[in-house]
């Protein structure tokens, strides 16, 4: 899948769900080192949550467990990504790879921020499926991408009720957010007409998925929301800063692939460094 810029998505989406209808997720940002956590009952058979989720991520590969688990009625988020995302590669790992202890060590160990900030200590046995799904997905990139991930230097986030307000498919569909109804009244040119495009005058590829999610998922936290109305206030009483920001912005227009590089290495560059280092002693 790939969005308007032509960059394909760099999301890897784990997924487990158990017998209570409650699902548990992990989206990797590979191009960003961040890694958002979510878990949630769903209430329909329709799992719109889980819907919502992944036309959010848009995933490049989903990783499930092989156990479906659905409840009587219900399609299973195996069953749903193969549903919402045909094209989208689907890999399916060992039940023993969704080890929530283990999920839970890693986050603490990866995360840049304290386990205390996170909410990470009170929460995990309330939250230990999307603990679960984290430990699948870091396993899966790590091996499947070659990428060692420094301690302290991954984004983590806890998604859902937390910070962020959830809009079901179906309203995302009908009030036209990113995607207009088919019209042909709308013409060729009918893309354009959703809020998403209306909207998306931005200079990066962060800040068109920024916008994107704050469509998607509004945020609801009153301390960011703040930060971020100061900051609009700063740039609309200095004129010369907004411009010169805007300018300087559009020569990164991948601002976050530069940011990603300081925070994972690769497994290669690595064995090379131990490689140099172990002739350096052997001559001493």
């Amino acid at each position: 899948m790939e969005d308007d810029t032509g960059e394909r998505s760099s999301f890897v989406v784990g997924f487990i769900e158990n017998r209570a209808k409650e699902v548990g997720v992990a989206a990797f940002d590979l191009r960003s080192a961040s890694l958002h956590l979510s878990q949630y009952i769903e209430t329909s058979s329709s799992y719109q949550n889980t819907k919502t989720l992944l036309r959010f991520y848009e995933p490049m590969v989903i990783i499930v467990s092989p156990n479906k688990l659905a409840a009587d009625g219900m399609v299973g988020v195996s069953q749903l990504a193969d549903r919402v995302c045909s094209s989208t590669r689907k890999v399916i790992m060992a039940r023993g790879c969704f080890d929530d202890t283990r999920g839970a060590v890693l986050v603490k160990g990866l995360a840049a921020k304290e386990p205390s900030a996170l909410g990470l200590d009170s929460y995990y046995k309330q939250y230990y499926l999307c603990l679960a799904a984290a430990a699948a997905t870091i396993k899966w990139t790590e091996a499947e991408k070659g990428v060692i991930i420094t301690n302290h230097s991954l984004l983590v986030t806890f998604n859902g009720s937390f910070d962020h307000m959830n809009i079901d498919s179906t309203s995302v569909q009908n009030l036209e957010i990113i995607e207009p109804m088919h019209s042909s009244l709308l013409g060729t040119n009918s893309k354009k007409k959703s809020l998403f495009h209306m909207l998306k005058t931005t200079r990066t590829i962060g800040g068109t998925r920024l916008l994107r999610a704050n469509l998607l998922q509004p945020l609801k936290d009153i301390e960011t929301i703040n930060t971020r109305l100061d900051c609009l206030d700063e740039l609309m009483s200095n004129e010369q800063l907004f411009f010169g920001l805007s300018e300087a912005l559009r020569k990164f227009p991948k601002e976050t692939g530069s940011f990603v590089t300081f925070a994972s290495s690769q497994r290669k560059l690595l064995m090379r460094s131990w490689r140099r280092i172990m002739e350096e002693g052997a001559k001493l």
